[in-house]
């Protein structure tokens, strides 16, 4: 943990108000500030917290319990992982006589010899020492530099693996697609809203049809009311002119329909549920099965990502609501606040299950 922003300190302070009894953790050896130095005490951030809420509590009137110090380290078995538990942050280090059997380093060159080498030993822990793959764990905190190299090596080994990253869920198809229908409204059916809502491949056209209207939309000044007034009649020949207002109806059909069951002054709660209902009634969900299904023997990543991302959103959605309720929220608004939600969560993606 490394402390709170004003944020959720006030909500911890509401918290306190209310609530009967409130327990909270923190990494630490002790919670004195006054000894401690910035710089050299990796403690040192969590321990301003803790003293930022104990102050808060003296504020509000709180009783603060007698603190309860966990010091036994039940984490490891291996005594040399728990030696080096206890003295890699101390300043006043203790040495470890016996002969190291539980920790190995290994100096590399580069990162992808260094998964060559992790990749090795894990066949050979397997093959000869009886373990298996499911009882193996890497772990990194740069999991962006490793988990393309982890994929590659690792299938060249035939080593089934799992990767426990997140996704952002900014870009990912779905999101987008909720997103893009928002800014329509937002921003009044600008050219570059509808055009973004067509171009998320949930629409039943083509990239050629886009590619016409795109050009058509361009040459005419298509934008604002003149997506939804009336059939367009701008320069073309009627064949044409029928065959892009075709595509231009499988577009705003939908929007209009979206549109329709969204009043003034919509609450947050009413506006959550306009879009569930407006990706039910437009087989979204069914969509991303079918894209998953696809995708499962050629990009397992991405079939993982579309199968889950349905239920990540209706839960984001679910958040809103609890969150502001009925408050009342402009299309603008509910989805600066649904990609601040997206920003915060993410996607797990699978690499390869065992």
């Amino acid at each position: 943990m490394f402390g709170f922003t004003p944020q959720e300190y006030f909500v911890i302070e509401e918290l306190m108000k209310k609530a009967k009894e409130i327990n909270i953790t923190i990494c630490a050896d002790n919670l004195n500030t006054e000894n401690s130095d910035e710089d050299s005490d990796v403690f040192y951030s969590n321990k301003v917290t803790a003293n930022k809420i104990m102050k808060i509590a003296e504020r509000n009137n709180v009783k603060v319990e007698e603190t309860v110090y966990l010091d036994k380290a039940k984490r490891f078995k291996s005594k040399e992982l728990i030696h080096l538990e206890e003295n890699i942050y101390s300043n006043i280090y203790k040495k470890y006589l016996s002969e190291p059997k539980d920790i190995e380093l290994f100096l590399s060159m580069n990162p992808y010899s260094e998964i060559e080498y992790v990749a090795n030993k894990i066949i050979e822990n397997v093959r000869e020492n009886g373990y298996k793959y499911k009882e193996i764990g890497i772990i990194t905190k740069n999991i962006d530099t490793y988990s393309g190299l982890i994929k590659a090596i690792f299938s060249k080994y035939d080593i089934p693996v799992y990767i426990d990253e997140k996704k952002d869920l900014s870009q990912n198809i779905l999101i987008k697609y909720i997103i893009s229908l928002l800014d329509v409204f937002a921003k009044n059916w600008s050219y570059e809203s509808v055009m973004a809502y067509t171009k998320t491949k949930f629409i039943n056209i083509t990239d050629e049809e886009i590619y016409k209207l795109e050009n058509y939309c361009k040459k005419w000044g298509i934008k604002y009311s003149k997506w939804y007034k009336e059939d367009w009649k701008f320069g073309e020949n009627d064949e044409n002119l029928k065959y892009l207002n075709n595509i231009r109806r499988k577009i705003i059909i939908p929007l209009i329909s979206f549109k329709e069951k969204c009043y003034k002054n919509m609450s947050a709660k009413d506006l959550s549920k306009a879009i569930y209902e407006f990706l039910l009634d437009n087989k979204i969900d069914k969509m991303l099965k079918e894209k998953a299904n696809s995708l499962s023997k050629e990009n397992l990543d991405l079939a993982s990502e579309y199968e889950v991302s349905f239920n990540t959103v209706i839960k984001i959605l679910d958040e809103i609501v609890k969150v502001f309720g009925n408050e009342i929220l402009s299309f603008e608004k509910y989805a600066s606040f649904l990609k601040l939600s997206f920003a915060e969560n993410g996607l797990r993606k699978i690499a390869c299950k065992f």
